[in-house]
């Protein structure tokens, strides 16, 4: 995809001739104001003159793109053909690779399907490819910018490893010496990153403060630069005042007035050179905001019109003026189809849809407030092609869902498939440190088309697992790529089986919850069987059968015969058909598990979930499982009191709870 991607990128560079940059204005038109001081880097003048000749050092853009731009200068030529074309393939470069983060993100947030259809529209969608292959600018790698930071926050939930935090810091920095609006999604990103640690009772605040860190560490250098030659602070940009101005004014009506830029008018121009960079933006801010105060009424109708020309796109002068509109029906596409797949997203409650309602409805403030240009939304697109891809991914299910309801009135409404993402495996563990790294490590491997979320509750082993757990670094041994999330929870005291269930059940975030026994007995190779009934809408719980037909190890007799004379039992309390109502392999939903309330400490959490279960009267599946049973020699610690234990629970739960 990223390949076919930026050849086809790098092939339109060559057949349209976009590298063949005008000549005019003394090649102004070469990457604008980035041209000018890419120019004055490579000739040794440093970080100045943004519109030519010799004003003195600037701030007027961010500081990474006019670098990369000037070392093409350097090794090309100064505003050659050949300076232009690497350029615009190192755009594109950056526009293909954000095919993989618009797929990873995709997959994570919503399923294989948006993924791969999401990353090939960025792909080959004429708009996504125009910024890459005609601006020279940092358009291309803000958007690939912003959505790696998207992506990466969407696969650090959980993650509470500082290389990992310290990495997100330094990539902040960075797009904030790229793209200084993006910053406004940033106290967002950090804060949810921070409340998932939280939420899972992990250290959050540590990790956060570093991160803040090493992001001040990443832009100090330029701020430092900016007050020794500016004299005052300077947050990476000092044209704030003048886009202001530009947007603001007598003249203004929703879009910039490009007559009051200083590469435009040789009186501002002029006014710029007297005052000096910094003086002359403070002062074109005080004019703008001095006409705002005078013009409420006015400010807000052009503040209305320019949110209308962020998503729509800003009119356009033509011979033909319908198709002149017409050329910004891909944008306002776009926009209606992210917007509508965002509100989708709000109303099924997608985990993760925090943080896309968050971008879309902070970063184009400032552009509402000063003026909006069509690449000034380019960078939040990835995130917008995601969301128009849910959308239109899940409009055929509806559709297909509203026939088959014409064709049968009756169909029941429950059998509507729900949309499941993340599989929470809740593992309670004790004295299990022999077998729990191998067991882990095949439930990570287990491939599913669900995000599998590992909770993992060490119930205070004493034979080392306790402290086995605490020094592996759990996440990088069994993240799967971003395929897993884990969390390590430790008990202060051993409670019991159940008790771990429900610590893990108040970490889960996923929609389904899979309860899985730390040592060998049950086999994770079974996960799609057992959630395959939920996923097609056939239940709201799976219980594993280990006594079937097909291959499993012959258990004990006396074992056997109680645990049947115990499921008979429960049957005829609960008047469901339960065949192995002690299996410890139980998939819910987790509303469903939600519900119970559990009570359990010890091994009659499945006595309770079962019982209880039956008195809510959902749906219930059986499938058969593989079962390695375990001797007391080889480990077992379920003993005769626990099955005492389980028969007054069942009485008591039927009756009582």
């Amino acid at each position: 995809m990223v390949l076919l991607a930026f050849v086809v990128r790098v092939g339109w560079i060559a057949i349209a001739h976009t590298y063949r940059v005008r000549t005019t204005d003394s090649n102004f038109g070469f990457g604008w104001e980035v041209g000018r001081i890419a120019y004055s880097l490579a000739n040794g003048m440093g970080f100045s003159s943004p519109f030519g000749g010799n004003t003195g050092p600037s701030a007027w853009t961010a500081p990474v793109y006019p670098w990369i731009a000037s070392l093409a200068f350097r090794a090309f030529g100064s505003y050659s053909r050949a300076s232009a074309f690497a350029l615009l393939s190192f755009n594109s470069l950056f526009g293909a690779l954000t095919c993989w983060t618009i797929y990873r993100t995709a997959k994570r947030i919503f399923n294989p399907t948006v993924a791969v259809w999401a990353g090939w529209v960025w792909a080959l969608y004429p708009d996504t490819i125009y910024w890459a292959v005609r601006w020279i600018w940092e358009t291309s790698l803000s958007a690939f910018l912003l959505s790696l930071l998207f992506m990466l926050t969407v696969e650090m939930e959980g993650d509470e490893r500082l290389s990992s935090w310290i990495g997100y810091g330094l990539l902040w920095g960075i797009e904030a010496l790229t793209n200084t609006a993006a910053l406004s999604f940033l106290p967002f990103a950090g804060c949810w990153l921070a409340y998932q640690l939280h939420r899972r009772g992990k250290q959050y605040l540590a990790p956060a403060l570093i991160s803040a860190v090493v992001f001040w560490m990443a832009i100090m250098p330029w701020l430092i630069r900016d007050y020794r030659v500016m004299g005052h602070f300077v947050l990476v940009r000092d044209n704030a005042g003048n886009e202001l101005r530009l947007g603001n004014n007598p003249l203004a009506e929703g879009q910039y007035v490009l007559a009051l830029h200083p590469s435009q008018n040789a009186l501002v121009l002029a006014k710029y050179k007297r005052m000096g960079e910094y003086a002359f933006s403070v002062d074109q801010g005080r004019l703008a905001k001095e006409w705002i105060a005078q013009h409420p009424e006015k400010f807000v109708l052009i503040t209305l019109r320019r949110v209308w020309f962020f998503w729509n796109g800003i009119p356009r002068l033509a011979t033909n003026q319908s198709l002149a509109e017409l050329k910004n029906t891909h944008t306002l596409l776009l926009s209606v189809l992210g917007i509508w797949g965002l509100l989708l997203a709000i109303k099924r409650r997608i985990h993760g849809v925090f943080l896309f309602a968050s971008l879309i409805l902070v970063y184009p403030l400032v552009y509402y407030i000063c003026f909006p240009e069509p690449r000034y939304r380019h960078p939040i697109d990835p995130e917008l092609v995601i969301l128009g891809v849910y959308l239109v991914s899940e409009s055929k299910p509806r559709i297909a869902a509203a026939n088959s309801e014409q064709e049968q009135p009756d169909l029941d409404q429950d059998e509507a498939l729900p949309k499941f993402h993340t599989l929470s495996v809740i593992i309670p563990v004790y004295n299990e440190r022999r077998t729990v790294m191998r067991l882990l490590r095949q439930v990570a491997r287990q491939p599913l088309s669900l995000h599998k979320e590992l909770i993992i509750v060490d119930d205070c082993s004493t034979d080392g697992t306790r402290e086995f757990l605490r020094d592996v670094d759990l996440q990088e041994v069994l993240g799967g790529a971003g395929a897993n999330t884990v969390q390590l929870v430790l008990h202060e005291k051993n409670m019991g089986k159940g008790a771990g269930v429900r610590t893990g059940l108040a970490r889960a975030s996923g929609e389904l919850v899979l309860i899985q026994d730390a040592d060998l007995e049950y086999d994770p190779r079974d996960y799609p069987a057992l959630i395959a009934p939920i996923l097609e809408g056939h239940a709201d719980a799976v219980f594993g059968n280990r006594f079937h037909f097909g291959a499993h190890r012959v258990p004990r007799f006396w074992r056997y015969t109680l645990n049947r004379v115990f499921s008979v039992t429960c049957n005829m309390l609960t008047g469901i058909t339960i065949h192995d109502v002690t299996a410890c392999y139980k998939v819910f939903r987790r509303e469903m598990l939600e519900r119970m309330h559990l009570r359990s400490d010890r091994f009659s959490v499945e006595t309770e979930m079962t019982v209880k279960l039956a008195k809510m009267g959902i749906r219930i599946y059986e499938v058969p499982i593989v079962y390695h049973g375990r001797t007391y020699a080889e480990g077992k610690k379920i003993s005769w009191s626990d099955g005492v234990m389980a028969f007054y629970d069942l009485v008591k739960y039927r009756f009582k709870d």
